[in-house]
């Protein structure tokens, strides 16, 4: 009899031994996911988003902006932002600064440099507008964009119709190239579809 509860007691202790390797080997598996799991959501995309906003930096730098340029605005990021109403279309990177120069000078100006940077013209916007936008494409498909207008003629615009809630036929005669002229700078990696 003391035979039969030895063997037995061997037998239950093997049956634990089994047992317990499959729930380390289950529990490995499930760490094993759970770090993929981590790896795919977190940091794959900080990767990929940090690229982008790199490539994104490294356009905007080798553009070379006017002497007397003031800064306004910034909005540069690396992440891929669909816009909520259309996701087949994506937020452009942008900065906006004033230039002390002609709305003609800083439209020759602009685009030279961005030609000198390596980049292809292949569309105006806007032909015949007041405010000039061209645009550009690198040789990776990227998409870079400048508007330029009259910083003298948009503030005329803006402070009539926040005044009186409408514009006065002196906003109208004020020159379109009167200078400094504003400009915004937009870099795509993904379209031109904005």
């Amino acid at each position: 009899m003391v035979k039969k509860s030895l063997k037995a007691s061997k037998k239950l202790t093997s049956d634990q031994h089994v047992k317990h390797r499959i729930i380390v080997g289950i529990g490995v598996i499930i760490i094993a996911v759970l770090a993929a799991l981590v790896l795919t959501l977190s940091i794959v995309p900080k990767v990929t988003n940090d690229a982008r906003l790199h490539r994104i930096n490294e356009i905007y730098s080798s553009i070379k902006l006017p002497d007397n340029t003031y800064f306004n605005y910034e909005k540069v990021f690396g992440d891929k932002r669909p816009y909520e109403y259309d996701s087949g279309r994506s937020m452009s990177s942008q900065k906006d600064f004033v230039v002390a120069k002609t709305v003609k000078e800083t439209v020759a100006f602009m685009d030279k440099s961005i030609k000198d940077a390596g980049y292809t013209y292949f569309e105006e916007a806007y032909p015949g507008s007041v405010s000039v936008q061209y645009h550009y494409k690198t040789d990776r498909g990227e998409y870079i964009r400048v508007t330029v207008s009259s910083k003298t003629r948009d503030d005329a615009f803006s402070n009539s119709y926040l005044m009186n809630g409408k514009y006065s036929d002196e906003d109208f005669k004020i020159d379109p190239n009167a200078g400094p002229s504003n400009v915004t700078l937009k870099v795509n990696l993904d379209d031109n579809n904005e």
